[in-house]
């Protein structure tokens, strides 16, 4: 799998090293990314300013992974 690198500026570096180590944002970026590319898919023309980021409850509690 090919490894993509984006450049973030210093203070969003730190906020992310400050996060709560329960925190795993990676799983985060993870289905960030994939909402993103969905979107793309659909509509290749779209800008990062097309995009607004919320936080919503799960529609689906069996999304959750499971230990």
């Amino acid at each position: 799998m090919a490894k993509y690198t984006a450049a973030i500026d210093e203070d969003t570096r730190q906020r992310i090293l400050a996060l709560p180590r329960a925190v795993h944002f990676s799983a985060f970026m993870r289905k960030a990314i994939a909402v993103f590319v969905e979107e793309l898919e659909k509509d290749p023309d779209l800008e990062p300013g097309d995009f607004i980021i919320t936080c919503t409850a799960r529609e689906n509690a069996s999304d959750k992974k499971r230990n």
